[in-house]
């Protein structure tokens, strides 16, 4: 089973159907927070694109990121982004 099928919140599945998010998703659910060059090299895409797909599932709520001097850190935000119990939590 992966990360996807735990992933509850129907409101926010409409992000996960792209294949490319969900392969962030996933790695940064496995791997905890990690910088965009990180996630650029471990997903195989152009640095653009996966900071586009980043912004998107940050707007969405499903990250959360912090920066640290010229880094940007993102990490998988552990609470449903309606509001609801889907994480659990």
């Amino acid at each position: 089973m992966d990360m996807i099928d735990s992933f509850c919140c129907p409101l926010a599945m409409p992000q996960m159907a792209d294949p490319s998010r969900r392969k962030i998703y996933e790695f940064l659910s496995m791997a905890g927070e990690k910088t965009v060059a990180e996630i650029t090299k471990m997903i195989k895409l152009r640095q653009p694109t996966v900071s586009y797909h980043l912004k998107e599932m940050k707007k969405e709520k499903l990250l959360k990121s912090r920066k640290k001097g010229r880094e940007v850190f993102y990490s998988v935000k552990m609470s449903c982004p309606e509001g609801g119990g889907c994480f659990g939590r």
